[in-house]
């Protein structure tokens, strides 16, 4: 009997995706390091390739929507990295004030 693994749905995974970084925002204090801590939140699930093609959350563009699945997941962890890099930077400069 050969082992399979099973991967979660495609909703399952675009929902998880998408419910973690609200309730960071529902648990986190309201103050100007949430919108950082947001961003980071939002782009790592890109990084990781846990969000499937959709019309809702990723770079969405004819070339990744219409591509290969390869081309929709390498654009959106480059969105991703962006994603986090950019929280990342924000977070410090807000910190530094």
């Amino acid at each position: 009997m050969e082992a399979t693994t099973r991967r979660p749905s495609k909703f399952l995974r675009l929902a998880v995706a998408l419910a973690y970084p609200l309730v960071l925002w529902w648990l986190l204090p309201k103050n100007e390091i949430t919108g950082p801590i947001l961003l980071i939140a939002l782009g790592l699930p890109l990084i990781f390739r846990l969000v499937p093609r959709n019309w809702l959350y990723g770079t969405r563009t004819l070339r990744t929507l219409r591509g290969s699945e390869e081309t929709w997941y390498r654009q959106n962890v480059i969105t991703g990295v962006a994603m986090v890099l950019v929280g990342v930077i924000w977070a410090v400069v807000v910190a530094a004030r």
